[in-house]
């Protein structure tokens, strides 16, 4: 067993990982970073996948970490989350929405001072600085997203880019991108590049972290398998950062989380906290789809003559009459190639409910840290039927408003005829997905709420020297696409860990 010592173990270089990591080693901390997939250097060495760098579509099946679950009719779904440096940045839709303060100013009611939407305002603004957000020019905007703003603004939907904004209100527009040139800029290499050559800082790649190692009431490190042999390395403070399934999965094998999972697998119950794997939640998410016409392909083939063509860009925000804010769902419409269909493009309306009731949880299958947890989102489980009622106000104004208008020019038929339906609820519980956004399964709050996970700043409740920092911390998703969030959420730990005086604590 090889062993090594640091003064800050980062557990996940994801999208909060190497954010974490960056701002304590900027204070001038040593870092160790682990992570279980590749690293393939910075953006200047040119190793990247072309799949990962290439902000025009969504890389889902590369880099994989292999998770999978049920939906609320029993159909299989893929939760893909990308295992590699930067996390999910690397591999998502680049859109970077914040949501509304509403949500943000509940976290710090609920016993997290802090986190209300003014004290979170600069964290927005440093991160949308780091990762270099842009906005589309109108002339980069392409045909079908074209088509689709301009149906939304002709059924009343103000267009607004307001998007990056806390107070945003209903509406349609294009949000900020954190692309350079068609290339995806993640957190690896918005946060990491400049800091690669750093002697403070090592990165371990292809690490699988198995345990946490805690003694005397402190986790003073962490045991990983590589290379087929397992490692442990200690450090005074520790910031696990693996993700809303990551993050419980680690502290599960470790013996913290309900004792009753712990002791039917064996496990040693070293710290009984009920709420580690449970508050999970996701976006649930309902699609049309259609084929192209020859007349939509044309224009697209057109328009990426001279420009760059993304697959995705408008985001139209609605508040169904289940909403408790100014907004709770999001249509977000691509196109994507598809050789099956004689234009040779799939045209795909999603909505997503933004503000799920619903409720699941992660659970160990196995100890074996190479085996997958079970995860379980409850999707549409909530029983006031809000969920799916949101969505199915959803795909009854996608149907009216912009469907109906499209089928001419852009739509010639659909793949999935939602019309012989005559009961839609059924239809969206057998045919959801979901918006790749869990969240909440390490939720903070009160040290007094049992199913609180961490604290206010991260820390986790009745043991030292671990610090939680990722979506697994949101008490409740906002109402956003959460990568903002996460970066957000990722400074905001970074901050209260190095505090006023540059020193880790907690």
């Amino acid at each position: 067993m090889a062993t090594s010592t640091t003064e800050v173990l980062v557990l996940g270089a994801g999208t909060a990982g190497c954010v974490v990591a960056a701002r304590l080693l900027t204070a001038g901390h040593r870092v160790t970073l682990l992570e279980a997939g590749p690293d393939h250097g910075t953006l200047a060495a040119g190793n990247w996948p072309a799949d990962l760098l290439d902000a025009s579509a969504l890389p889902v099946e590369s880099h994989d970490w292999g998770y999978h679950g049920v939906g609320a009719g029993g159909q299989p779904l893929p939760f893909e989350r990308a295992k590699v440096m930067g996390g999910c940045s690397s591999h998502n839709g680049c859109t970077q929405t914040v949501g509304w303060a509403g949500d943000y100013d509940r976290w710090a009611a609920d016993s997290c001072p802090g986190w209300d939407a003014a004290s979170l305002q600069p964290d927005f603004c440093r991160a949308a600085s780091t990762l270099r957000l842009r906005r589309y020019d109108e002339d980069e905007i392409q045909p079908f997203q074209r088509d689709f703003i301009d149906l939304c603004i002709e059924s009343g939907l103000p267009y607004l880019h307001d998007l990056h904004q806390l107070d945003g209100r209903q509406g349609v527009g294009c949000a900020p991108v954190n692309t350079v040139d068609g290339v995806r800029l993640n957190t690896s290499f918005a946060y990491l590049d400049d800091l690669h050559a750093d002697p403070r800082l090592t990165i371990v790649d292809r690490a699988m972290v198995d345990t946490l190692v805690v003694r005397t009431g402190s986790v003073i490190g962490a045991r990983y398998l590589r290379d087929g042999l397992i490692h442990t390395v200690y450090a005074d403070h520790v910031v696990l950062s693996a993700g809303a399934f990551g993050s419980p999965e680690i502290l599960l094998r470790t013996g913290i989380g309900p004792a009753d999972h712990l002791v039917g697998l064996g496990l040693p119950v070293l710290l009984d906290r009920p709420g580690v794997g449970a508050n999970l939640h996701e976006h649930p998410t309902v699609q049309l789809e259609y084929a192209a016409t020859a007349t939509l392909a044309a224009a697209l083939t057109e328009f990426a003559s001279t420009r760059w063509l993304p697959e995705e860009q408008s985001i139209a925000k609605l508040a169904s009459p289940f909403s408790d804010g100014p907004f709770d769902l999001h249509v977000y419409p691509w196109i994507e190639p598809d050789s099956t269909i004689e234009s040779g493009w799939r045209v795909v309306f999603p909505v997503s409910q933004l503000r799920p009731r619903s409720r699941g949880s992660v659970r160990l299958r196995s100890v074996d840290p190479m085996v997958r947890a079970a995860i379980d989102p409850g999707f549409l489980t909530d029983t006031a039927g809000t969920d799916i009622g949101s969505l199915r106000f959803g795909l009854e104004w996608i149907t009216t408003h912009i469907v109906s208008r499209m089928a001419d020019r852009n739509l010639a038929w659909a793949l999935h005829d939602l019309a012989e339906h005559r009961d839609v609820d059924a239809w969206i519980r057998r045919n959801h997905t979901h918006y790749w956004h869990p969240a909440g399964s390490c939720r903070m709050g009160s040290p007094a709420d049992p199913m609180s996970v961490v604290g206010h700043d991260g820390g986790l409740i009745g043991l030292g020297g671990l610090t939680v920092a990722d979506a697994s911390i949101f008490p409740t998703i906002p109402r956003a696409t959460p990568a903002s969030p996460v970066v957000v959420a990722a400074e905001r730990i970074s901050r209260f860990l190095l505090g006023d005086t540059g020193t880790v604590t907690g």
